[in-house]
């Protein structure tokens, strides 16, 4: 007489969970795992990353390579001006465009180049300089990740 049956899809699963409950291929197996990778790997990175820059300074309990974090925070700006434009760097592009691309280039040599400066004038050790600037890398490699698995999903995120 009673009969259950499964609540549709907009309530089985949270609005949030899209990328990980992306459609399932063809065979009918889940494709939770690729887009569960596809996460973890640039959240894994980005965590250590940041662990580095905050272990650079808790090391030698000096919190100026710190700095570098406000940089990567102004990254993001001309990154968001990129991200509106078009996908080639030789289309015919605003002027804005190409003042993005040189702020940008800009804001990455201070990246490299404001710890060497500090350890330079002994302000933070070289210890610090090596885990600030290896941080750094986590950071190039946590948005090269999320860059690979974002293209290998061919239906985007959601």
């Amino acid at each position: 007489p009673w009969r259950v049956e499964a609540p549709p899809r907009s309530l089985r699963y949270p609005s949030w969970a899209g990328p990980l409950l992306a459609r399932a291929p063809a065979s009918g197996t889940p494709a939770t795992m690729s887009n569960l990778v596809g996460l973890l790997v640039p959240a894994g990175l980005l965590s250590l990353a940041i662990f580095m820059h905050i272990l650079a300074c808790a090391m030698y309990n000096n919190w100026w390579p710190l700095m570098s974090l406000l940089l990567y925070a102004l990254m993001l700006l001309p990154l968001a001006a990129l991200a509106r434009q078009s996908e080639s760097l030789f289309d015919s592009a605003p002027t804005g465009f190409h003042w993005a691309i040189f702020l940008l280039a800009s804001l990455v040599t201070l990246v490299i180049g404001v710890p060497i400066v500090m350890w330079h004038v002994d302000v933070i050790e070289s210890g610090s300089v090596f885990f600030n600037l290896s941080g750094f890398v986590l950071l190039l490699a946590t948005g090269a990740s999320a860059a690979l698995f974002g293209e290998k999903q061919s239906d985007g995120w959601g």
